[in-house]
């Protein structure tokens, strides 16, 4: 599949979120098309690794001491900020949802 500059734009991308695509691919090498892929997969498993932890968390909450359930909850509010710092998070939404609806769009046959 071919990514262009038109449908990133058409999608939700901004001129400027764009041009950090491309200074990424200046720097490290690949595509459009690649960059976009990994960022919805880093996406992905952000989403997934935030979603386990509230579980954990809620679990947690629920089975143990209110000592260790604060410890825990200390730890996510240091932890999953720093996840998400590492992942660019609204780039990789957006790559993420571009993904989506691109997929959908597809004509099944």
């Amino acid at each position: 599949m071919k990514v262009s500059d038109a449908a990133l734009l058409k999608s939700g991308f901004s001129h400027a979120d764009l041009q950090k695509l491309k200074n990424n691919i200046a720097n490290y090498g690949g595509s459009l098309d690649s960059v976009t892929h990994d960022l919805a997969n880093r996406f992905n498993a952000s989403k997934w690794i935030t979603i386990a932890a509230f579980t954990i968390l809620v679990l947690t909450l629920m089975l143990a001491s209110i000592d260790t359930s604060i410890t825990l909850a200390a730890t996510l509010a240091i932890v999953l900020p720093f996840i998400w710092y590492l992942t660019p998070a609204k780039l990789a939404y957006k790559s993420w949802r571009y993904r989506r609806l691109t997929t959908n769009s597809k004509p099944r046959q």
